[in-house]
């Protein structure tokens, strides 16, 4: 089941400092990444291959960098797309 991610960093700097501790590869499972500022903060949209895919991603490396950026907030808003169309 493919799933869109969305969460908000609190600025840019914040969003490079995760990046930088993640890496830039893409993670397994990440079909799209996207990364947006919106009034001062960063909107980060992805699209996912799966729950499991995402999961793993936030165990391993993503909520580790969190923690040591100080990043806490709202948790991330999943949905389940009925469509995805790839260009």
């Amino acid at each position: 089941m493919t799933v869109v991610l969305k969460i908000s960093a609190p600025s840019r700097e914040v969003y490079e400092q995760i990046v930088a501790i993640v890496g830039e590869d893409t993670p397994p499972g990440c079909i799209v990444h996207t990364a947006s500022e919106v009034d001062g903060e960063v909107r980060i949209v992805d699209v996912w291959e799966s729950q499991q895919a995402i999961d793993a991603f936030f165990n391993a490396k993503l909520g580790p960098a969190f923690a040591e950026v100080g990043m806490a907030g709202d948790p991330p808003e999943l949905t389940e797309p009925f469509r995805v169309e790839r260009g």
